[in-house]
C-alpha cells in the first residue's frame, strides 16, 4: 500500500515541480535539485541500500561512482540521464547522496546538455533568463503572427526545462522508492 501511495504522489507531484519550465535554482543561481528521505534504517543501511540503487540505477557501480566515503556515508555518482529535449539527448550530472540515521539528502548539480552533434553544454541560469527575456518580449510584441510565433518558440523552451526537470524528479523519485 505504502508503494502505491508513494508511486501516486510522486506521479502527481512531478508535473506540479515541472509547471513552470524553469530550472530551480540554488542561492548562487546553480541549477539544483535536492530531496531527502527518512527511512527507518541506520547509516550503514541506508548507504548499502543506495550502493544497491546505483548499481541497479546506471548498471555499472564504478564507472557511476566517482566519489564513496562509507565512514562519512557520502557517495558521488557522476552518470547521464536521457532527456526529452530538442538539442540534447542525455544530459549528465554529478548526484551526491548523503547518509545519516534514518535519513539521507540527495543532491542533483553540475548539469550538461549532451548531444550526439556538439559538444556538451552546462545547463545554467541563462536557461531560465532566455524564457524570461521571451515573456518579455511576447507582452510587447503588437502583430499577432509574430506574438503566435514567439509564443510557439517559448513553449518549446519550456518543454526543454520541463523535460530536464522530469527526467531529475524521476531520478530522485527512484531513490525514496528504493529506500522505502
Amino acid at each position: 500500500m505504502k508503494y502505491i501511495l508513494a508511486l501516486f504522489f510522486f506521479i502527481s507531484a512531478s508535473p506540479i515541480f515541472a509547471q513552470n519550465g524553469m530550472l530551480p535554482l540554488d542561492q548562487e543561481k546553480n541549477i539544483y535539485y535536492s530531496d531527502s528521505g527518512q527511512p527507518k534504517l541506520s547509516k550503514a543501511e541506508i548507504y548499502k541500500k543506495m550502493q544497491d540503487w546505483v548499481s541497479k540505477t546506471f548498471g555499472n557501480y564504478q564507472n557511476a561512482v566517482t566519489f564513496e566515503d562509507a565512514a562519512a556515508g557520502k557517495l558521488r555518482i557522476t552518470s547521464y540521464v536521457p532527456v526529452i529535449h530538442a538539442d540534447y539527448a542525455y544530459v549528465r550530472f554529478d548526484l551526491t547522496i548523503s547518509c545519516a540515521d534514518n535519513q539521507y539528502q540527495a543532491v542533483i548539480s553540475n548539469l550538461d546538455g549532451i548531444s550526439t552533434i556538439h559538444s556538451p553544454v552546462r545547463l545554467t541560469a541563462k536557461d531560465n533568463e532566455r524564457i524570461s527575456a521571451k515573456e518579455v518580449l511576447i507582452n510587447a510584441e503588437n502583430s499577432k503572427k509574430k506574438k503566435g510565433e514567439m509564443e510557439d518558440e517559448l513553449k518549446l523552451m519550456k518543454a526543454d526545462n520541463d523535460g530536464i526537470n522530469t527526467a531529475m524528479y524521476n531520478l530522485l523519485g527512484s531513490i525514496k522508492q528504493f529506500t522505502n
